[in-house]
């Protein structure tokens, strides 16, 4: 057995998907050749308005006013066709790129046999959630199925072959005009009809023509599928007839862009773990941005937002006249954490935490505390290229350390200015918000100093203490002042 999905009108399809809203209106589809901007496709409400195929604009417009024009898209054509053959792909690995819309599966191996009109009803419903409304056949041949596919509204399973050709009506075959012209003279409107004249006499009274379609007609052979396996690429584009000059009618595409992408990720059990943006400017520049996804996911408010933040605060120097969304998927992971697992449970709402702050107050101060290679204490700097979070199996695991022993120092941010009375070079009493009073015990001083040779030299003196109240601390003098840095627990 073998199926035909077909998607009619498939340019204007293509053209609309991401605007389904007009298929209910008077649409009609340009051919994008200079010298041959006529109606190529068009809507139903086109055509009950009186517009039909081969059409100027002018001619268009002139029968329905309230028509609305559009251009063929290339762009948009190669990501329907792709979506055709991934869609395809899921139900079968036998697949044929057949034409332009059009795509034969070889079902050998495939349980339909219980219910195939269940199985063309899956087929159905999936493509209608990427926008595409499909014609879908089944029958034992190839040229079978495609005959049930156009016939097909929206689904037929061409069981008995003879029968179901007989009916067919004669323009099914697509003879030329001039042969249907005299078929129709006689009396000949069906494929059943013209099969009972017989091969020899429609050789001999209608030529060579007329005995190919006998041959088309009649044939119960098999021929084999020029297989395909679809690119495993996920892409929207889309070409803007007028630049885009504000935010908002980019971030509506942009939204529909990341729900189709959404959509045919989940099709293989997959997530989008990358996002690549590209927008051709109307200067002819491009401005690019690659949106690592921290966890993998489908969900696409977080996709958007990722997006929508990071389009805020962009400027470009001419209107956008194209915009590109690529995804790359992966592998949405679960992650079973510790009782007293410190990991990011949502790292993607961090990762838009960083964004939003980023975009409040500057990519200069946004970055990850790093320790510079120095005994100085409190010394760090910002790395702004290491902000890193926790991915795949760093969300589960648990770092273990060897336990600790000793008191540990709990230093106070800021440290606690003090006023400290010596005797015989050692501390004795403390003057400060922690603590007043005598001091009893003494440890230090431990002298820490470096960058002698640079303008930023430093040095400080420490001193471990325990006052009269048992209480431990740690005074640091440096420049002449005396703090507090912390208590020992």
């Amino acid at each position: 057995m073998f199926a035909v999905l077909h998607i009619p009108d498939f340019y204007l399809q293509a053209a609309l998907r991401l605007e389904p809203e007009l298929l209910s209106q008077p649409v009609a589809l340009l051919d994008d050749a200079p010298a041959k901007a006529t109606v190529l496709q068009l809507t139903d409400a086109a055509r009950e308005a009186g517009i039909c195929r081969g059409q100027t604009s002018t001619q268009a417009l002139a029968r329905c006013r309230n028509v609305i024009l559009k251009t063929r898209s290339r762009p948009q054509e190669a990501t329907a066709t792709s979506m055709l053959l991934q869609c395809a792909f899921r139900f079968s690995p036998s697949i044929e790129a057949t034409a332009d819309g059009v795509c034969a599966l070889d079902l050998k191996g495939i349980p339909i046999a219980d219910d195939p009109a269940e199985w063309m009803r899956n087929v159905y419903f999936a493509l209608e959630q990427l926008q595409l409304r499909a014609r879908v056949g089944i029958a034992e041949t190839p040229h079978l199925a495609w005959l049930a596919a156009r016939e097909a509204r929206p689904f037929l399973f061409a069981q008995n072959a003879e029968s179901f050709v007989g009916a067919l009506p004669l323009e099914a075959l697509k003879p030329n005009a001039a042969l249907l012209e005299i078929l129709e003279m006689w009396g000949v409107r069906t494929v059943g009809a013209f099969l009972e004249l017989g091969k020899e006499n429609l050789a001999k009274r209608l030529g060579p023509e007329a005995v190919e379609l006998f041959d088309l007609a009649s044939s119960r052979e098999v021929r084999p599928l020029n297989l395909v396996v679809p690119a495993e690429t996920f892409e929207e584009a889309m070409d803007f007839e007028q630049p885009v000059e504000s935010l908002e009618p980019l971030l509506f595409i942009l939204r529909r862009f990341i729900e189709q992408l959404s959509r045919r990720v989940e099709m293989f059990y997959l997530a989008i773990a990358e996002l690549h943006l590209r927008l051709a400017l109307a200067s002819g520049s491009q401005y690019e941005r690659l949106f690592v996804i921290p966890a993998a996911t489908s969900d696409i408010d977080t996709l958007f937002r990722m997006l929508q933040t990071h389009l805020e605060n962009v400027r470009t120097d001419s209107p956008i006249a194209a915009l590109r969304l690529r995804a790359k998927p992966g592998r949405a992971a679960n992650y079973q954490f510790a009782l007293f697992n410190a990991a990011l449970r949502d790292p993607n709402q961090f990762h838009e935490t960083l964004a939003r702050l980023t975009a409040l107050l500057g990519s200069q101060r946004i970055g990850s505390p790093c320790l510079e290679e120095t005994h100085r204490p409190d010394s760090f700097r910002m790395d702004l290229d290491a902000i890193t979070t926790p991915r795949d199996n760093e969300l589960a695991s648990t770092q273990t350390h060897e336990p600790r022993t000793g008191l540990a120092l709990r230093r106070f941010r800021p440290p606690v200015p003090a006023t400290v009375e010596m005797r015989e070079r050692k501390p004795v009493l403390l003057r400060s918000a922690a603590f007043t009073g005598a001091i009893a015990e003494v440890r230090g001083p431990w002298r820490v100093s470096g960058n002698w040779w640079d303008r930023d030299a430093w040095d400080r003196d420490e001193w471990d203490v325990q006052t009269t109240n048992g209480g431990l601390y740690r005074l640091v003098r440096h420049e002449e002042q005396w703090v507090v840095d912390g208590v020992f627990d």
